[in-house]
């Protein structure tokens, strides 16, 4: 079976005769033209019909100008477009944000039975949701927060490549504020790991919200993608986060 349609035999000896009749029509009508010498209400049918001819000659050329040369990559464009576009839908990418700090929680932090939250030492993502947390808080609903533990490589690694972090103040700050939503440790629960988290998340029961960090020097808006249970996406991020679960000391 052959993979696109320029590759086909049928097309291509189609497309040859097609390109071959117009060339030779167009050659015909220019010889009847110039062969002809008749003229009726100063209409020149002679040289109408080379003009005609002429067309279907260059007409004739063009089409087997593209079947040679332009075919075969216009095809391919589309069909990459195509399977492209089917394979991103298909990977469980269902939600995408410029901004990872515009996204709305809201709806997912109500209905998640579950809620886990990964972020290496900053309280931002927190802090923004520190409503929903107190709501779920209030309810019952348990919350796991994820980060790197204090006084291990992984914190000397951010330390050291980010002269600006502070990690030790970002810890306590996610400390204090759990203590503030849920002093007793009921439904809250901190983990540690020693390891930098390579992305932040927050799972859901039903998809999970990824922001993946820079590479480059300097604070800047971060894009952030939800992806949806049952498709690739989703399970690799799910047992990359079990994981990462299991490495909590």
């Amino acid at each position: 079976m052959f993979k696109s349609p320029e590759q086909a035999p049928l097309v291509n000896t189609k497309s040859l005769i097609v390109a071959l009749v117009l060339a030779l029509l167009g050659i015909i009508l220019i010889v009847l033209g110039n062969a002809i010498d008749f003229k009726y209400w100063k209409i020149d049918f002679g040289t109408n019909i080379s003009g005609v001819g002429a067309l279907l000659l260059v007409i004739g050329i063009l089409q087997w100008f593209f079947d040679r040369h332009v075919r075969s990559d216009f095809f391919a464009e589309i069909r990459e477009e195509i399977l492209g576009d089917t394979q991103a839908a298909q990977s469980g990418i269902c939600g995408f944000y410029e901004n990872s700090k515009s996204v709305n929680f809201s709806e997912y932090f109500v209905s998640s039975t579950n809620l886990t939250i990964g972020v290496n030492y900053s309280g931002k993502l927190i802090d923004n949701c520190i409503e929903l947390l107190a709501d779920r808080t209030r309810k019952g609903n348990k919350t796991t927060i994820v980060t790197i533990k204090s006084g291990s490589h992984a914190q000397k690694f951010i330390e050291g490549d980010y002269s600006h972090a502070n990690v030790e103040d970002g810890l306590k700050k996610i400390d204090d504020m759990v203590n503030g939503l849920d002093p007793e440790g009921k439904s809250i629960q901190i983990k540690r790991v020693p390891t930098v988290l390579r992305y932040s998340f927050v799972r859901f029961d039903s998809r999970i919200w990824i922001v993946f960090g820079t590479n480059g020097p300097g604070r800047r808006a971060v894009p952030g993608f939800y992806v949806s249970h049952g498709t690739p996406w989703h399970s690799h991020f799910e047992e990359d986060i079990r994981l990462l679960l299991g490495r909590a000391e």
